[in-house]
This record gives C-alpha cells, structure tokens and sequence, in this order.
C-alpha cells in the first residue's frame, strides 16, 4: 500500500528561497571583498613603529601625578609619547610630552611625571608616534 505525498509537507520542504548563480556570485565577491578590507587594516596596524601599553599610574601630591607605561619598538625610529591626566570629570588637567630612544631597547618601561592644575583621577598615554 503506497501512500500520496502530503501536499503540507512537499509545501515546507520549498519554503526556504535558493539563490541564484548571480546570488552566490554576489555573496562570494561580498565574502572577497570583507576579506581584503580586512587583510588592508591588518597591514596598516602592522606597521606603526611603535606599540604603547598603559601600567598604572600614582597621585604623588593634588599637583603631580606620575603615569607608568611600556612601550615596544618596531623601528629604530625614536618616537614621541604624549600623556595627559584627567580629573573626575574627564575634564584634561596635565599634559606632557617624552621623547623615547629605542637604543635603549626595544622594549621600555617608563615613568613620567605629569604636572597638574588640580588633583588628577587617571593618568593615561594618549598616544605615541615618530618624531617630528
């Protein structure tokens, strides 16, 4: 005894939409496409000269604060690091600037002291980059 085939079931089985060859083509060159993106920021972060990592940072009195951090060489470029301190509201109340020479090794840990007008919450590195 056979039986019909429901015609709910062959209706489910054809529910979902297939993609065309154009579709795929679409989707494949999108998949390419997010790919080079990605392989293009990776080689750009790549290479910066230099790499920064914040450590901590110590309140040494209401008018200075002394900011630790690390900073690693790609280059045999010497390179300038801009640190800043920030008070509770984020408002910037310390800036400083150090040069640092990679013939002192290629990885650095550095303390600086940083000079504020008011008491100091956090001390961080906004950023390093070559000499100018």
């Amino acid at each position: 005894m056979s039986t019909a085939p429901d015609p709910i079931e062959d209706e489910a089985a054809d529910a979902r939409p297939r993609l065309s060859r154009k579709g795929w083509a679409w989707v494949i060159a999108g998949l390419i496409a997010l790919t080079g993106v990605t392989a293009w920021i990776g080689l750009a972060m790549a290479n910066d000269p230099v790499r920064w990592q914040d450590v901590g940072f110590s309140i040494a009195s209401p008018t200075e604060v002394d900011v630790t951090f690390e900073v690693y060489f790609y280059d045999d470029e010497p390179v300038t690091c801009y640190l800043h301190a920030m008070n509770v509201q984020y408002a910037e109340v310390g800036v400083a600037e150090v040069d640092i020479d990679p013939a002192d090794g290629v990885q650095q840990r550095i303390t600086v002291p940083i000079a504020t007008v008011e008491q100091p919450n956090t001390a961080l590195v906004r950023g390093c980059g070559p000499q100018q």
